[in-house]
Parts: structure tokens; sequence; C-alpha cells
């Protein structure tokens, strides 16, 4: 939420999606809309400052492309565009000065590592907090020809929106062999997996690719920075665009000469964990094999104050809640499924994987499983980590026969 007073105690700056994006306006503290500050096919993440004396407000958004951050300057009271401070083809998380005059300016893409430099209003270089530079003398120089640089590409959903994608593929790919791939989703609301910062270049894709496979993330329909109707697709019925999404994504990897159609498997956690199971029980022809972590399958189970967000209250959308949760499709599992979670989630109870590994024993499908005593959701801990990667290599490997 974006609420700001100024202080002349005559106007306020508000965020509002009326027009299908996250924007600025400003109001006279009477309520009368002064004028849209922000507007096009793109959405404000939040608002740094305001220097009243000059009339211009600063936010972070996503002008210029959904896969990066970047400060902006508008005017506040007059009409102009937004113009973009930080350098394009990063990252950016910026800490604004109060007076408005310098800013923190954190970075990263997805072939630099964070870094944090001291910068002037129009983002003009101060001097360095935190270069980080990849010299001779940084830690992950020695590996960095190991580290494939990921494609960005789009694809069209259904009903014509994009939808942005990521692809990590082995160095010495060609198109006379034929790789497994691992789709790697999370798909939930308020989330994005897609974006061209560092921390996305995620080492243990990088290590997979290293062991032959090709990793791919899309960011279907309801997951975040892409506007109102992108979010709202979901909206009372989870688990049926994102599933048709995805679908769309292993349609397109079929079309790669490098892609073995026949390997292909999905790997996710919490909302990406649900995701694994809703696409292995309702797509089984276009997946062959799953990993689901921390799964919610039961969302009369989970936390009300994310769930009615998306789904409403269980009185008034019942039939809603029956057809997200993961057991109507149980049945429809047709290849192999490891199913992990943390013994001591408080965020995502073990109660979900419980209740699904019963019913998967009832009606007599096949499953793995790997549980992890004392962890939360998160399951940290180097060792648990380890062996947590370890256990999903192991499992792709062995169904995939990758040695």
């Amino acid at each position: 939420m974006i609420l700001s007073f100024l202080k002349d105690k005559k106007h306020f700056v508000w965020a509002s999606e009326r027009d299908g994006f996250k924007h600025l306006y400003l109001y006279r503290t009477n309520g009368q809309l002064v004028r849209q500050i922000t507007s096009g096919d793109w959405a404000v993440d939040s608002l740094k400052g305001i220097d009243e004396k000059k009339g211009i407000i600063y936010f972070a958004g996503r002008k210029d492309t959904p896969l990066e951050s970047h400060l902006y300057s508008a005017p506040l009271f007059k009409k102009g565009d937004a113009k973009r401070i930080t350098e394009k083809g990063q990252y950016h998380n910026v800490v604004l000065a109060k007076d408005s005059k310098t800013f923190i300016d954190n970075s990263s893409s997805d072939n630099k590592p964070n870094s944090a430099a001291l910068r002037k209003v129009n983002g003009e270089f101060i001097t360095w907090l935190e270069e980080n530079k990849l010299d001779s003398s940084h830690p992950l120089t020695p590996y960095l020809s190991d580290l494939t640089k990921p494609e960005y590409g789009t694809i069209q959903a259904d009903d014509g929106q994009v939808m942005h994608y990521r692809l990590f593929k082995p160095s010495n790919i060609t198109n006379d062999k034929k790789h497994p791939v691992i789709v790697n989703v999370y798909g939930g609301p308020h989330a994005q997996r897609v974006t061209n910062s560092w921390r996305s270049k995620n080492l243990y894709f990088q290590y997979m690719a290293q062991q032959g496979y090709v990793i791919f993330q899309l960011d279907n329909r309801g997951s975040y920075n892409r506007g109102k109707k992108f979010e709202d697709a979901i909206y009372k019925n989870l688990g049926v665009v994102e599933v048709a999404d995805q679908i769309k994504g292993v349609e397109f990897l079929r079309t790669l000469d490098y892609v073995d159609p026949q390997r292909i498997g999905v790997y996710g956690h919490s909302y990406g964990g649900y995701m694994a199971l809703m696409t292995m029980f309702k797509a089984g022809d276009y997946f062959q094999a799953g990993v689901s972590g921390a799964p919610v399958t039961d969302w009369a189970l989970y936390d009300t104050h994310y769930t009615e967000r998306y789904l409403g209250h269980p009185d008034t959308n019942a039939k809603g809640y029956e057809d997200s949760a993961v057991f109507p499709y149980a049945d429809g599992l047709k290849g192999p499924l490891m199913i992990y979670h943390g013994m001591a989630d408080d965020n995502v109870l073990f109660t979900h994987s419980t209740k699904l590994f019963k019913q998967l024993q009832d009606n007599e499908k096949q499953f793995e499983m790997m549980t992890y005593p004392g962890s939360k959701h998160s399951l940290r801990g180097k060792q648990v980590q380890t062996h947590l990667h370890q256990t999903i290599t192991n499992f792709f490997n062995r169904h995939f026969d990758v040695k």
C-alpha cells in the first residue's frame, strides 16, 4: 500500500490499480483528485521519496521492462513523463535519502553479483559502498566459465497475455543431443521468479545445467508485477490457468531441437510444490516426473489471511476451495513423484503432505517422500540444504536415466 501525506497538509499521494496497473495519484486532502502522476501498461513498485520544493516524486517501477525494477522520477504537480534514473540492464533496490539528494543503489544482473553504490539523485556515481567486482581476487571468478548465462523470452497465454520465461542451458548443448528438462515453478500470487537479477542466478540450477539438464522457469498468469488483469486470472479458482500456462511452456520446450520431450520434469516448493502436484495430477502427458516441496494440498488448511484474498470465504466459494485442492485430481498421477516436507513447518503445515500421503496410499498410487525433522518451511541449514539438493538430483537422475 502506498499512502503519503505531503508536508503542505493539503495533498496526499495514493497508489491505485483502477486503470489495471498500480500507479500513483495526487489528491487534495478533501478527497478531490488533482492528477494521475504515472500511467501506462506497467506497474509502480513502491514510493521512494517526494521533493516538495522541486515538485518531484521518486518511485521504483517497471516502465522499461517487468524483469527489472528501476528508480524513476516524475513531476508531482505538473504533467510530464516518468524518467528512469538507474542503469538499464540491471535490477535495482534503492534507498533514497530523506533530503532526496542522494540514494543507495543496490544492483545486480544475471551476470553481475550484487553491488552497492552511493549516487546523486540524477544517477551520477559518487562512491562504492561495496563494489563486489568480479576481478582476479573475487572468489567466484575461477568458476565464471562454468556458469551459463540464462536466456529470456516470452510466450502467449491462451487469452493473449504475454508471459516471460528464463532458460538455463548446458554450456556444451547441441541440437543433435536430446536433453532432459526441469521446469522450476512457483506460479503463485505476489511472487515473481523471472527477473534479471543475481539472486535469480540459482547456483543449483547452474549445477544441474552442468549435469546436462535444461532448466526452465515461466511466470504464469497470477504471478506478480504484471498488472491486475494478469493477476486476476487465478481469482477464486486456483490451479487452473497456472497449469494451462505451464503446459504452454512445455509446448514451447517441445519445439526446441535439444529438448527430450519424454524427459520433462517439474519441481517447485511451497506454492510451487502445490503447482508440481497439480501439473503431475492434471497434465501427466506433459510432465513425466515431479518433485513437490512443502506443498499446499488443501486451501482450507492454509492461512486465512492469505487464502481468502484469492479464494474468498469458504462459505461463499465452497466449490472454488474444493476444485483448488489437489485431491480431486490425484488419480491422474502417471509418472514418478517425490514429496518432501519439513516436519516443523509452521507455514504450510506437515498435515498438508500427510493428508495427501493417505489418499495416494488408499488409491494405490506409488510415490516417494522425504521428511526433515525439525525443519520449517524454508528448510534452512547447510546440511539440510545439501541433503535436499542431493535428493532432488538423485530423483531426476534415476527417473530420467542421467548418469
